[in-house]
């Protein structure tokens, strides 16, 4: 399955750079590992596309939120 996410610049640079492969979102679309995520750059409307290789849901983290451990093509 593909998610459709926006993301703002400053967060997608970072993925670009590779600092980070992570994203902490609430989980509203029943992500799984595999999924892939089209995520869209609110700035400028530049798409990209990752990976779901794991999901946290404990550590810690409200309810309803998980943490997205991210693979790039």
């Amino acid at each position: 399955m593909t998610h459709d996410l926006k993301i703002k610049y400053e967060f997608a640079q970072l993925h670009f750079q590779g600092k980070k492969d992570w994203e902490l979102r609430i989980n509203d679309r029943d992500f799984k590992t595999g999924d892939l995520i089209r995520f869209t750059i609110i700035e400028f409307g530049f798409v990209y596309t990752r990976t779901i290789e794991a999901i946290f849901n404990d550590f810690g983290l409200q309810k309803n939120y998980v943490i997205l451990s991210l693979k790039k093509h």
